[in-house]
């Protein structure tokens, strides 16, 4: 990975390179960024920056031999650790990183800008939650214990400490007193989720959103848009690289799908479908399951801006017009207003760990509720669809 394939952060990247010109890398950093920021690809450079032997104009020169294998993640001295779920011919306690580093390689060649789920997918991890787990920690110790190959520095790129239970303090020591010219680097989305042990030993470094004309440059330069595409893309991805990636790849299509195909179940009402879909949604992840909410509320935001602007405003893809175009006849403001409260509301129980099942089905009765104008209150409406539901 280069600086220069990484949009803008300009300020972040000389910062990177000063931390090396001045042989004052620290020990321990985190970078912090929520998904679709540049925390991890400029992670990556970072590193490459680091080993290159003949370093050009502010980035790695992607020639020498140090470059050839940093840039497809295979230096000896540069470990990596990650989540993961069970492999196949391991018991879940053995599995480490190590047993996923060809979907790592793989996933990272594609698009550096890639998400968690895209992870999940990858590792097929639909159905199950990745962790770190106590022998990942035991097997960076050891690892980074060892002799350097290169005589030059050893890494650790840890990606999602996030998900590092209480086993992550295991790493304190070797995060606090390091071996020499050894050096951790954390990549991560949400600092409230990581052990403050470990946070209190690192120093942070935040990445904010890109702004807009930063995606919008790199749509059209690294993935060749045209400008009113680009734009368009930009704009609704609020900052957010993975997402704009995703809108120009047209990966909105399956999610807009997914969504109108729910709608359409809740107005119909058919209990075999909606029973058919909300199997189909507990079958997920809960990470799954939310994400598709959050997509389902990120929709009906630009949807109202759709209907104020005819379409003529809107942020929205080529794929999510189709279905807005669909939409409109039956879904009007007040509709999404009541329909965005009551995909909060399943999101709140989701994650409360509720019953899966009996709270997609009882909101998959409320959003019917609404479409058809049975009700336009959806806390009642919730209550007697609960009702019902314990009652059958």
């Amino acid at each position: 990975m280069f600086f220069k394939n990484i949009p803008g952060k300009k300020e972040e990247k000389n910062k990177l390179i000063h931390q090396v010109s001045e042989d004052r890398i620290p020990h321990a950093q985190l970078f912090i960024g929520r998904e679709g920021s540049a925390n991890l690809a400029l992670a990556m450079a970072f590193v490459s920056y680091i080993y290159c032997q003949d370093r050009v104009d502010g980035d790695s020169c992607g020639v020498c031999a140090a470059c050839k294998l940093t840039h497809k993640q295979i230096h000896p001295d540069v470990h990596f650790s990650f989540p993961v779920v069970k492999s196949e011919s391991k018991k879940r306690e053995d599995t480490t990183s190590d047993d996923f580093l060809p979907q790592w390689r793989t996933i990272i060649q594609q698009n550096a800008f890639f998400t968690f789920y895209d992870w999940q997918q990858a590792i097929h991890a639909q159905t199950t939650k990745p962790n770190i787990n106590t022998k990942e920690c035991n097997d960076i110790i050891q690892k980074l214990s060892y002799q350097s190959f290169s005589d030059g520095p050893k890494v650790l790129l840890m990606w999602m400490p996030e998900y590092l239970g209480k086993e992550g303090n295991k790493l304190l020591k070797l995060i606090e007193e390091p071996t020499d010219n050894t050096y951790l680097i954390l990549v991560a989305n949400d600092q409230d989720k990581i052990l403050n042990t470990i946070l209190s030993r690192c120093q942070l470094m935040k990445f904010l959103p890109f702004h807009e004309e930063e995606l919008k440059d790199y749509l059209s330069t690294q993935m060749g848009l045209a400008d009113e595409a680009a734009t368009r893309i930009s704009r609704a991805a609020e900052g957010n690289i993975a997402k704009a990636v995703d809108g120009a790849k047209g990966a909105d299509k399956n999610q807009s799908s997914m969504l109108f195909d729910w709608l359409r179940i809740c107005y119909k009402g058919d209990s075999e479908e909606m029973t058919g879909f909300v199997n189909e949604m507990v079958g997920l992840s809960l990470d799954n399951q939310v994400r598709f909410l959050e997509y389902s509320l990120h929709f009906f935001e630009t949807y109202l801006g759709f209907l104020l602007t005819e379409g003529k405003g809107s942020y929205m893809t080529e794929g999510e017009k189709t279905v807005a175009e669909k939409m409109k006849s039956i879904i009007d403001r007040q509709k999404v207003e009541t329909i965005s409260a009551t995909i909060n509301q399943l999101i709140f129980y989701l994650n409360r760990n509720g019953n899966h099942k009996v709270n997609w089905m009882a909101d998959t009765i409320v959003v019917g509720d609404i479409l058809r104008n049975l009700t336009h209150t959806s806390p009642n409406s919730r209550i007697f669809a609960d009702e019902a539901l314990l009652i059958t």
